[in-house]
């Protein structure tokens, strides 16, 4: 029995759990699918050199200046090295990361995956596969911590079912890019994670990487790096709805352009190209070889693609959440949306709580879905770009953590008023009937 489950434990998991440990919850345990040391993107998926946020940003430091990356870093290499750094190499943050969950001790489990989560009088059976096989735990509160992936999954814009899995992958997956050596390699997306493969490619030795984007010419405009400011991430999930739906449209109609030492970092190589301004019209594989229709007319020949094509959101795409997808209120619910892709997108998104706590159709669903917290890639429509990333994970977790012990206060305030009728304390012995701190 736990009051707390964090499904997640790379960066938004621990920086909940720091939060919660602060505010006295003790009895709550992180789940994570991945090996120890996995956890996140760092070191898996992620292909990029270093982070793209600055080094001085909080992140799962809890508000302790001695538990900030900038503390962490001097303490190990010195303040002239600190003031060297210019951006943040992805494996030291991995290492900032495991000395977070060490110091304030976090009750991680590792090699622990959700299969199940259904609804229990007392909040939500979590069934878990183990190394130890099959354990269930009850927990009174869920807190989904499972980042871009963790709402719907990668997403491939085409139908890849007859074509062979080792042919092709998403910047998602885990595979083994000095398979590639040799090899003629096609890379759809525009975004920094697919110039990020699109390199990995490069540097293990591909003989031909070719890029291609649907648009003419890169954004230069990056609206995300606006919306980054404290007001923004504390009170986001306070507005009006049209006023969020608004800056929303705004921001996913704008894409994020990749910064420019990912554009450089490929362009380096001559057997690199940029294909701009092109679709793909249709995909097939013919005798073990990848057969591309572009927008151009043309049909192009490859050994590997690799889809840098983002993340959905679609609730019943994720295994564990397919039972309940159904009771919850999404914004399609709420809102008047117009017949777009961006609107639709919109629509599939819950309609979440200020403390992002998931909402249900019916009253008897919101009793159990009210112990829902959604921190990941679902939540952008309801709390803006806080809910993920460095910049915006101090707010995001803090929020959270109060809606979570608030919650759990009200739920067991009978308790602490009966507590309270039948007090007794001598103010000049000192006897009690109660422990100290026993509320």
């Amino acid at each position: 029995m736990l009051d707390v489950a964090v499904i997640g434990g790379g960066l938004a998991g621990l920086a909940i759990s720091v939060r919660l440990q602060n505010m006295g919850i003790r009895n709550f345990k992180i789940l994570d699918e991945n090996p120890e040391g996995q956890e996140g993107p760092w070191v898996t998926y992620a292909r990029m050199h270093t982070l793209r946020t600055e080094k001085r940003l909080h992140g799962p430091d809890g508000g302790f200046p001695a538990a900030t990356f900038r503390a962490w870093y001097e303490a190990k290499f010195g303040e002239a090295a600190y003031d060297e750094l210019n951006l943040i190499p992805k494996g030291l943050w991995m290492d900032y990361l495991n000395w977070v969950r060490k110091v304030f001790t976090l009750p991680v489990e590792n090699d622990t995956v959700v299969v199940g989560l259904k609804p229990h009088n007392l909040g939500y059976s979590v069934d878990l596969q183990t190394p130890n096989g099959p354990v269930t735990y009850v927990a009174r509160k869920v807190i989904l911590a499972t980042g871009l992936a963790g709402s719907g999954g990668p997403l491939v814009p085409f139908d890849m079912s007859d074509i062979n899995p080792d042919l092709w992958k998403h910047s998602n997956d885990m595979f083994d890019f000095q398979a590639l050596k040799g090899k003629r390699v096609a890379v759809m997306g525009g975004n920094a994670s697919a110039l990020d493969n699109a390199a990995t490619a490069l540097d293990n030795g591909a003989a031909q990487v070719d890029q291609y984007i649907r648009r003419a010419e890169h954004p230069q405009r990056n609206t995300l790096r606006y919306l980054e400011f404290a007001g923004m991430f504390r009170s986001f999930p306070l507005m009006a709805d049209e006023q969020r739906l608004r800056v929303v449209r705004t921001n996913l109609a704008n894409a994020v352009p990749p910064p420019l030492w990912s554009i450089e970092r490929c362009e380096v190589f001559e057997n690199f190209q940029f294909h701009m301004g092109t679709a793909w019209e249709s995909i097939r594989e013919v005798d073990g070889v990848i057969e591309i229709t572009t927008s151009k007319g043309k049909t192009e020949s490859y050994d590997f693609v690799i889809f840098g094509t983002g993340f959905e959101v679609d609730l019943h795409k994720v295994d564990y959440l397919k039972s309940l997808a159904d009771e919850m209120v999404l914004w399609s619910d709420k809102a008047e949306l117009e017949d777009s892709p961006i609107d639709k997108s919109i629509g599939r998104h819950p309609y979440l709580n200020d403390w992002l706590q998931c909402r249900g159709k019916t009253p008897e669903a919101d009793k159990y879905l009210s112990n829902l917290f959604m921190v990941n890639n679902a939540s952008l429509v309801s709390v803006g770009p806080g809910y993920t990333g460095m910049n915006g994970c101090a707010y995001t977790a803090t929020r959270v953590a109060e809606g979570v012990v608030q919650s759990l206060y009200l739920e067991d305030a009978e308790h602490y008023i009966r507590e309270l009728e039948g007090f007794e304390h001598s103010e000049f012995t000192g006897e009690s009937n109660l422990k100290v701190g026993n509320g």
